[in-house]
């Protein structure tokens, strides 16, 4: 885990809850190790900055595929059919709810669209878009071994490197209990 829930709760000020981050964060890293070339892995930064940019951008990837997974959901729940009066039937959207006569407007046309709505419509613009997201957060950063994070032509584990695990993954030192004289 590259960024655990505590800090995108308080650091990043992320909205989701402990589960849902959970789900997210994973479907984060597997997209940020791909354009990486898995060098988190290996490599995992052990300058402060870099560290938290690359929590930064495993917590605003995790957002954004979260938004994208809301709104696929509300989209279900507002699909259906309208029939028309030449006997045609076209899509639905929900554009207005009122309470008090139960009336409800629905849109069969198009709109203006979010980077939320391209995305979770087509594969190729949510693949786009994870790559700017990732490659925007993680320009400049360097692994451990100095190397760019969006370095792609040095594979890893390369042989002889050191290894840096992220920080979860790293052992717990036992305070050392001080002697007694």
């Amino acid at each position: 885990m590259y960024a655990d829930y505590t800090y995108y709760q308080t650091e990043y000020g992320g909205k989701m809850s402990a589960d849902e981050y959970k789900r997210f964060e994973r479907r984060a890293e597997r997209r940020i190790d791909g354009i990486t070339g898995n060098k988190l892995q290996f490599a995992f930064p052990t300058d402060s900055r870099a560290v938290e940019a690359v929590r930064d951008c495993v917590c605003e990837l995790a957002d954004f595929l979260w938004q994208i997974d809301k709104y696929n959901q509300s989209a279900n729940e507002s699909m259906g059919t309208v029939a028309q009066a030449d006997g045609t039937v076209k899509g639905k959207v929900i554009t207005s709810i009122s309470s008090g006569s139960e009336s409800i407007g629905y849109s069969a046309s198009g709109s203006a669209k979010s980077a939320v709505a391209k995305a979770a419509e087509s594969e190729k613009d949510l693949d786009e878009q994870i790559y700017s997201k990732v490659s925007g957060a993680l320009y400049g950063v360097r692994d451990s071994n100095g190397v760019p994070m969006l370095n792609a032509e040095l594979p890893y584990p390369r042989p002889n490197a050191p290894i840096s695990r992220p920080p979860e993954d790293k052992p717990v030192e036992k305070p050392t209990e001080p002697e007694e004289i």
